[in-house]
């Protein structure tokens, strides 16, 4: 075989053995540092694969090295180790999500008059999103204001009418004046039952007069009008033709009898009078029923039911009657003055005040929210509407919510291989598209968690420091952020690096043989690599990918210069799609290590 077919061979077995390194599962999530794994591979996978490279890089090399000659030096590119700052960088794409989201609960229960949010519109701080329907909030405070003004004219009448009983037992004897008290127990016990049962006739009035009342009594009425008509029209059929219908006898039987081809005009008229006449019979007596079912129906829905409010109400007047006798009877007598209603019967009155003068501020501070409606107190993205137009809000539900485009991050997820990495505070630039916006790290969860493919990821939050209009929640996010650097420390470039079972190493060339030398690694970028004990600035590091070396080999060290050849620049570019189309088929950003 010649040479340029064994060098030709050499090459397709390595490029066999790095597809072969590639397709195995050795990526790692999106976010990947700028550390390429390039010959880095896990002891399990680098020992066969080593094997199989020395096996053939043997053979290989002893042609490419001289065949016959072993002693003959082979030219192999170097590089010089030198000092430089060299930092890592960790990219990464996650999600932009809202710092600060609220809920907005409607503050009363009333139907909606206009509803100004839509999701995905962008609001203002004080913008008004939401108006209510007022006319039964009004109702409803005009009707407590009513109440209160009851309950004090009731209060103040009840003071009135005890200190009324108190004079009255001051002026008049002993006995009077116990029986004027008891009367007056007896009275405001029973003005407590008649404003209860008053207020029970109010309840029960007002449903009668209810929208949905008032409209079943109208229908009522109209149908016991057409009734009447119908009933009226019976009667008067009815009326008009008996006299036809006591004369038909024979000449109805006769008139049915002829054929109807045969029938005269005036056995048709007959057959239709009396037929007429015998619908009137059958049909007004259920007209009537009807009429009954329905006239009782609309008694019913006028009839209020008093709760026994009249009955209360004599009884009242009754017990008032006798307890102005006996108060004028103790006034005539002069005695002396006994005590009016108890402390429990004033504060009865007293609490019966402050209640009425709750219920009238609830409803007055429930009109006067419903008036002000709904507005947004922070500018953002509306993100939900609860409601429709026509809905009515129930009190303490939820009507909309307000994202924040102020206050906002990105929401990515990391491999636990990178979780030392994180460090809160770290700047990050974030890319939306064609803008760019300052960020940094402010939360890294403490716990995995699998993603859909079960890898298990951590998540991270970083703050957008300077949000703009451009900014959109739930849209897409590169982040970039600088995890390590190192300043004026050794390095080589990272395809120097080779990786055994035993650790990192590198091949040297020192007085023109080769030397293998571990190292102890550090910082990376995507084309060097920190190199933090084992060589020493200025020593010559192999960097020939094209020649299988070995240590002890005789090399001569040929400096390294960028002359990359056009089958170099096809490898890098098919590697590169490679790396990026793995990249693409993760779920979680790692850093390599």
């Amino acid at each position: 075989m010649s040479f340029r077919k064994k060098k030709k061979q050499h090459d397709e077995e390595e490029l066999e053995i790095m597809d072969l390194m590639e397709d195995m599962d050795l990526s790692e999530p999106d976010g990947l540092s700028e550390k390429p794994p390039k010959k880095k591979l896990p002891g399990w996978v680098i020992v066969p694969i080593i094997a199989g490279v020395a096996v053939a890089g043997i053979g290989i090399s002893a042609l490419i090295g001289g065949g016959d000659n072993p002693s003959a030096a082979q030219n192999l590119s170097v590089v010089e180790v030198k000092k430089e700052s060299i930092k890592e960088v960790y990219n990464s794409s996650g999600t932009i999500e809202s710092e600060n989201t609220k809920t907005y609960y409607s503050p009363v229960t009333a139907p909606i008059a206009n509803l100004n949010a839509k999701v995905g519109q962008i609001v203002q701080a004080g913008d008004l999103l939401v108006t209510f329907d007022t006319t039964n909030l009004e109702r409803d405070n005009q009707q407590a204001q009513l109440n209160l003004q009851s309950a004090y004219n009731t209060s103040q009448a009840a003071r009135d009418k005890n200190a009324q009983a108190i004079d009255a037992a001051n002026a008049a004897n002993a006995e009077l004046a116990n029986q004027a008290n008891a009367l007056a127990d007896q009275v405001n016990a029973l003005k407590a039952q008649m404003d209860a049962a008053k207020a029970t006739y109010d309840a029960n009035a007002a449903a009668n007069a209810s929208a949905e009342t008032q409209t079943r009594i109208a229908e009522l009425q109209g149908q016991i009008a057409d009734l009447n008509t119908q009933i009226q029209n019976y009667q008067n059929t009815i009326q008009t033709l008996s006299v036809v219908y006591e004369g038909s006898g024979k000449t109805y039987s006769e008139a049915v009898a002829t054929p109807e081809d045969k029938r005269t005009d005036a056995q048709k008229k007959l057959i239709s009078d009396i037929d007429t006449y015998n619908a009137a019979v059958a049909e007004l007596p259920n007209a009537q029923a009807s009429l009954a079912a329905t006239e009782s129906e609309l008694t019913a829905l006028n009839t209020v039911d008093d709760a026994g409010y009249t009955a209360l109400a004599a009884q009242y007047e009754s017990a008032y009657a006798q307890w102005e006798a006996a108060y004028n009877a103790a006034n005539a007598a002069a005695s002396q003055p006994s005590a009016g209603m108890s402390s429990a019967e004033m504060n009865n009155l007293t609490i019966s005040d402050n209640l009425a003068e709750l219920a009238a501020m609830s409803q007055s501070e429930l009109l006067e929210k419903a008036r002000e409606g709904m507005k947004a107190d922070m500018s953002g993205v509306i993100a939900s509407v609860e409601v429709l137009q026509t809905n009515a809000a129930a009190q303490g539900a939820a009507v909309f919510s307000i994202a924040s485009t102020e206050n906002v991050r990105v929401k990515v997820d990391i491999s636990p291989d990178d979780y030392e990495k994180m460090t809160v505070g770290t700047p990050a630039t974030i890319t939306i598209g064609e803008h760019k916006y300052e960020g940094t790290l402010e939360n890294v969860n403490r716990i995995a968690t699998n993603n859909t493919k079960g890898n298990p990821v951590i998540g991270a939050q970083i703050h957008i420091s300077n949000p703009d209009e451009y900014i959109c929640i739930g849209a897409t996010a590169k982040v970039s952020m600088t995890v390590a650097q190192s300043d004026n420390v050794l390095t080589v470039p990272i395809e120097c690096i080779n990786t055994s079972t035993s650790g990192d190493f590198v091949f040297v060339i020192e007085n023109g043989t080769v030397k293998k030398k571990p190292v102890e690694l550090g910082t990376a970028s995507t084309t060097a690599i920190e190199v933090k004990s084992g060589l020493k600035e200025g020593d010559q590091v192999v960097n020939d990918l094209n020649v299988d070396v070995t240590e002890g080999m005789k090399a001569t060290a040929v400096p390294s210069t960028d002359t990359t050849t056009p089958k170099d620049a096809a490898s890098e570019k098919q590697e590169d799609t490679k790396n990026q189309t793995a990249s693409e088929k993760q779920d979680a950003p790692s850093a390599d290590k």
